[in-house]
């Protein structure tokens, strides 16, 4: 049983291929200009797209290659304050919830994460709007065919599933490789 499931990944990943890798190269030097301006990163995502969010910023918060110590990057997921998330949901809805923070928070020049394994979470398309009003970079992570996302993102990984497990595990693959590969861009000239 086991092994098929490694296989679904294994065939997967096959289809992604080179696929991404204009994409992958094109965000890799846009964050990596962005971050070497002082701007900051804002990750946002519902569920375990929520989860993947926070994991990203704090890769980059913190440092991915624990042997190559370096200076932080400003990193924010906008899935952490409970207090803002309680307090705003309960008396506005949950739409607005990442786009009230990305209007309050985003300046030109930063980046915006944006995980959605359909493309089509109200709150995440509403908060891309947001971030593109404010001249804000947005990278989308995606499953099936996008959704609303593919249009809006400046840059869209799309992963060829409709399985949210096996779009999640791309993600994370995509994010600690992107993340692997700005270090290196900005700390570690490589």
């Amino acid at each position: 049983m086991f092994d098929k499931s490694l296989k679904e990944r294994e065939e997967l990943l096959q289809i992604i291929g080179s696929s991404f890798n204009k994409t992958f190269d094109n965000v890799v030097n846009s964050v990596s200009e962005s971050v070497k301006k002082g701007n900051h990163l804002y990750f946002a995502g519902n569920g375990g797209s929520a989860a993947e969010a926070q994991h990203m910023s704090a890769e980059y918060l913190a440092t991915l290659n624990h042997n190559n110590f370096r200076k932080g990057i400003k990193a924010l997921a906008l899935t952490t304050d409970t207090s803002f998330l309680t307090a705003w949901t309960n008396d506005f809805g949950y739409d607005d919830v990442f786009s009230r923070q990305l209007e309050t928070f985003a300046e030109e020049g930063d980046i915006f994460f944006a995980y959605s394994t359909s493309g089509n979470s109200k709150n995440i398309l509403r908060a891309i709007e947001v971030a593109k009003s404010l001249d804000v970079f947005v990278v989308g992570f995606t499953g099936n065919s996008g959704g609303l996302m593919k249009e809006i993102c400046n840059e869209c990984f799309i992963i060829p599933s409709q399985k949210t497990t096996l779009i999640q595990e791309v993600h994370t693959i995509l994010g600690h490789e992107l993340c692997s590969n700005i270090e290196k861009r900005i700390f570690f000239n490589d």
